[in-house]
């Protein structure tokens, strides 16, 4: 189901078939890590917090179908171009093609979502219709890279990101089907709940939040996480995927806390709160027990 193409061009990416577009800016020139150079570094920064760590990837797994380096703290910090600043605060969310009622509904708690996730103001703009030229007959699907080539020309000034919900069904590049797409470069995504089951379902709902979460982080400069379990794991099929938690992991909620500066105590609060609202009471209990223990952020590495 899966064709692996060049990391530099179209990365094949998580969530099953999701796929991310773009490459980051140049990292200053110094000697190159190896994936376990990274790992040691990383996992000695985080000693002290108990966290779930990947082990080797079973046969049909996403690290044992694509080899990735992984990134830590520093290798971020000195990458990362889209931050949270006083011009630039605000995550769109753009209905793509038709809405009926319990998709309406799902974009309204995307957005309650994304408010405490990425604490940030968070705008829901008017419906588009899907571009005519991202339709492929043959399939009968949505190029979801031609959806994301006709967002790019839309993205307010003030955006951190603009992500498009859409009820069609991807595809990108040689895959059979896409539940995303974001670019790296462009503060642009893509997600379809088309493949999550049945609509306002909790598995659902469960689903198409960790989707929306790390298509947004790809926006916000991370990249998949190969060092613990994470919702920025890649991953090669809905049973993975199903495997991650809908929470970043300490390195990657750092990341986060990086590009957006928010205090981790009162993130975790809005999170147990909004968790309990939906019925996500592992979530909730979850954002509790981490609440104390990814509160610092990393060390800084040599």
């Amino acid at each position: 189901m899966l064709r692996r193409s060049a990391w530099a061009a179209i990365a094949i990416a998580v969530l099953s078939t999701v796929c991310i577009l773009g490459a980051a800016p140049p990292m200053r020139a110094r000697a190159a890590l190896t994936p376990e150079q990274r790992k040691a570094i990383v996992y000695n920064s985080y000693a002290g917090v108990d966290w779930p760590r990947l082990g080797e990837p079973k046969p049909g797994e996403w690290l044992s179908v694509c080899a990735e380096p992984g990134r830590t703290y520093a290798e971020y910090v000195r990458t990362a171009s889209n931050l949270k600043s006083a011009t630039r605060d605000t995550i769109y969310l753009m209905p793509v093609g038709r809405m009926d009622r319990e998709s309406r509904r799902t974009v309204r708690l995307m957005a309650e979502f994304a408010h405490v996730f990425f604490d940030s103001t968070v705008t829901v703009l008017p419906p588009v219709k899907l571009p005519h030229e991202a339709y492929a007959p043959r399939r009968g699907q949505y190029d979801a890279a031609a959806i994301l080539n006709r967002m790019a020309c839309q993205v307010p000034d003030d955006a951190l990101a603009l992500v498009g919900v859409t009820t069609a069904d991807l595809y990108c590049g040689g895959l059979e089907f896409a539940f995303g797409l974001a670019s790296l470069d462009r503060r642009v995504a893509i997600c379809s709940p088309r493949r999550y089951g049945t609509p306002g379902t909790s598995q659902y709902l469960h689903r198409t939040l960790k989707n929306f979460a790390h298509e947004t982080g790809h926006v916000l400069g991370l990249r998949h996480c190969i060092f613990y379990r994470c919702c920025m794991n890649g991953s090669n099929s809905l049973a993975e995927s199903d495997g991650q938690p809908l929470h970043y992991c300490p390195l990657c909620h750092d990341k986060l806390r990086h590009a957006l500066g928010f205090d981790p105590d009162e993130r975790f609060d809005a999170l147990a709160s909004f968790h309990n609202t939906i019925g996500f009471t592992d979530d909730a209990r979850l954002a509790r027990e981490r609440r104390a223990s990814l509160g610092a952020l990393a060390k800084e590495e040599p």
